[in-house]
């Protein structure tokens, strides 16, 4: 007996991925000679903002899209600020360096990282409360 495998349903979106949305800013970036050696980095925000919004983890399906307000250049260069992907220590005028790398990795760890797990001793903590004795189980 053969099995066959349904078609995906249309209806459900496919997550984003790093390695597609990594793929997607190496092809956006022109090739130089040490691209093995030096980062992913762009010289403008018009730029940076011209390839992020094209990776697919800050698209209209993401979960990170709902907590995002992308609006205006002013929001996406806050966003590249918090991400610490920006260098402005290197220049000597207004010009910044975005690592697009770092900045994806950012973008993916916003979206779906855990929160830290609470210690051992915290819940322990929280299951006694002030009397400090363990709760009795009532059936």
């Amino acid at each position: 007996m053969t099995v066959e495998g349904r078609p995906r349903s249309t209806s459900f979106s496919s997550t984003p991925t790093f390695s597609s949305d990594l793929a997607k800013l190496k092809s956006s970036l022109p090739q130089s000679p040490s691209s093995s050696s030096s980062p992913c980095t762009v010289s403008s925000y018009k730029e940076a903002i011209a390839i992020a919004s094209t990776f697919d983890v800050l698209g209209n399906n993401s979960t990170l899209t709902p907590k995002l307000k992308l609006t205006s250049e002013d929001d996406w260069i806050d966003f590249f600020q918090k991400s610490g992907a920006v260098d402005t220590t290197t220049s000597t005028t207004n010009e910044v360096n975005v690592n697009m790398e770092k900045f994806l990795r950012y973008c993916f760890d916003m979206a779906y990282k855990m929160p830290p797990s609470p210690s051992n001793r915290v819940l322990r903590e929280h299951v006694r409360g002030a009397s400090g004795t363990v709760p009795s189980l009532s059936i």
